[in-house]
């Protein structure tokens, strides 16, 4: 009787093995939750940065916002990185700071993290 039940056991494992789909290469690029946001995104070393683009969220890093910069949310959950031109994504690290003289008026500072390198 244990011989019939790990046998079945046994093809029910491989069944389920070979019905499994593939993981995606792509990743989290793929999601739907990611997005790029270069575009949004000012170097806090760029005259901008104070003027017509003082809204903007700042980036403190070496490339600038002339690397890819792309963030994933979900639920109020998420994170930001900017890749590097060797492609590897680098997390940027958010402070929040009071900006102006309203209470809930804020502006974002992501800092490149050189030491955190992201596995996507």
């Amino acid at each position: 009787m244990i011989k019939k039940i790990i046998a079945a056991s046994a093809l029910a494992l491989g069944a389920t093995a070979l019905a499994a789909t593939p993981a995606s290469a792509d990743g989290i690029y793929d999601s739907p939750f990611t997005s790029e946001n270069t575009e949004h995104y000012v170097s806090a070393f760029d005259p901008a940065a104070y003027g017509t683009r003082g809204s903007d969220p700042l980036i403190i890093s070496p490339y600038g916002a002339n690397q890819p910069i792309y963030s994933w949310s979900f639920h109020g959950q998420g994170q930001t990185w900017q890749v590097d031109p060797a492609g590897q994504a680098h997390l940027l690290r958010s402070i929040q700071l009071p900006a102006g003289s309203s209470t809930y008026t804020f502006r974002t500072i992501s800092v490149f993290d050189p030491f955190t390198v992201l596995d996507y």
